[in-house]
This record gives C-alpha cells, sequence and structure tokens, in this order.
C-alpha cells in the first residue's frame, strides 16, 4: 500500500480552498500523473483517464464532502485509493492519497509526491486563478 501525506500552507481563504478542491475536475489532475480528462456524471462522481509511464489507466470515483474534509474514494484498473483533503486549520491543508496496487504504488510514489511539492510551492496562485475563473 502506498500513503502519501503533504501539509500546505496557504494563504487563501481555507473554505474557498477546500471547496475548490471538493471539485474534481480540479483536484484530480493536481494530484494524479498524467491525467488528460475528468468528468463527471454529476456534482460528486466522476471519470477520468490518464497516461502514467507507458500504462493508460482509467479511474472512477465519487466525492464526499464534510465540514473540513473532503474524501474521494477511487477505483481504477491500477488499483484503488483514498484521497483525503483535511482542513487542518485556518491556512494549513492536509492531503493523504492511500492506493492499494503494490506496484503501482511503488512506482508512482514518486510521481504523486512530486505533484504535491509542485501544488504545495504554487498553491496560492493556483488557487487565485482558480477563483477568477469561477468567479468566486
Amino acid at each position: 500500500m502506498m500513503r502519501v501525506e503533504k501539509e500546505i500552507k496557504t494563504n487563501q481563504d481555507i473554505n474557498v480552498v477546500m471547496t475548490i478542491f471538493s471539485d474534481p475536475t480540479f483536484t484530480i489532475p493536481q494530484i494524479f500523473p498524467g491525467v488528460s480528462s475528468v468528468r463527471c456524471a454529476e456534482p460528486e462522481i466522476f471519470e477520468a483517464e490518464g497516461k502514467f509511464l507507458a500504462f493508460s489507466y482509467k479511474v472512477k470515483g465519487r466525492v464526499y464532502k464534510g465540514v473540513d474534509e473532503v474524501r474521494i474514494i477511487y477505483d481504477s484498473d491500477r488499483g484503488n485509493g483514498i484521497l483525503y483533503i483535511r482542513k487542518k486549520d485556518n491556512n494549513i491543508l492536509q492531503i493523504i492519497l492511500e492506493h492499494d496496487n503494490n506496484l503501482t504504488a511503488f512506482l508512482g510514489k514518486r510521481y504523486v509526491s512530486s505533484n504535491l511539492d509542485r501544488l504545495a510551492e504554487n498553491i496560492d496562485e493556483i488557487i487565485r486563478l482558480e477563483r477568477i475563473k469561477r468567479k468566486i
């Protein structure tokens, strides 16, 4: 099992950040490597496709929204997992990815960690642009 965890500090309103991260069309490409498309059948049900190394993959999942946590449970042809996005306090976001396929986890951990590091470095600008796009 793979577990990747990252705490990200932001200067943006944490409630707005949580709202944006509850949208899989935003979150899935930010976290998973090589995502080429994300489609939502309903606001909380999604399908995504991507290519990681030489492997194409498909992901189906559901988003569960709480007051201080967004939980994305997904099933893919490369394993299953849960992505937790938690509000730690007024300016810290905790992201945890748990993935159950050992081979994919072994290969993907470095890429997911790299995506989270990039997100941590640029979170305020990414959220600022997303707020402009969504007018929130």
